[in-house]
């Protein structure tokens, strides 16, 4: 099962009369895949129909369908946790490698998307105790700065143009 399918249980479970558009509009799924997903989730007998009347059905939640639910929250939070020490230990190998390079690093510079990498970075940051700076692309930051920094990345289309001027590391390469 996917994260879609974790939505489409959560949002039954909250509210059993939403229809399958109302479900699309909250899951950002189109209307299609919350039909085949609900459908298969029926098959499987995770999900009960019940008919309101002749043209509205109620789906509820069964108690296999809490299970799964439950299951699945669960297996997100594994894998979420996993991804997080992955990436705080290549911020503290790229910390690392730079130091023995170039001496200590004074200030990092995480540039790219907003999102959960950047969260995990600015919490590795700290428990290293390093300063960092966030942009979201180098061309709105001195170039005097990008050349005695020390520019961690993951995203590429933001750092494609820089040519190896300056000392980038995406941090997503890193991870292993």
């Amino acid at each position: 099962m996917s994260i879609h399918e974790y939505e489409i249980l959560s949002h039954i479970e909250k509210n059993k009369d939403l229809s399958q558009r109302q479900i699309a509009s909250r899951t950002g799924l189109s209307v299609g895949t919350v039909n085949l997903l609900l459908k298969k989730m029926v098959h499987k007998g995770l999900v009960k129909l019940e008919r309101v009347n002749g043209r509205t059905l109620r789906y509820i939640l069964t108690p296999r369908g809490m299970a799964e639910k439950t299951r699945l929250a669960y297996q997100y939070l594994k894998a979420a946790y996993k991804q997080i020490i992955k990436i705080s230990r290549a911020m503290e190998q790229v910390i690392t490698e730079h130091q023995v390079t170039y001496g200590p690093v004074k200030e990092i510079i995480l540039c790219g998307s907003p999102g959960d990498v950047l969260a995990v970075l600015k919490i590795a940051a700290h428990d290293l105790g390093v300063n960092y700076r966030i942009s979201e692309g180098i061309n709105d930051l001195p170039e005097d700065l990008l050349e005695n920094a020390l520019v961690i990345t993951w995203d590429d289309a933001r750092v494609d143009h820089m040519d190896g001027k300056y000392n980038v590391v995406n941090i997503l390469e890193k991870m292993s």
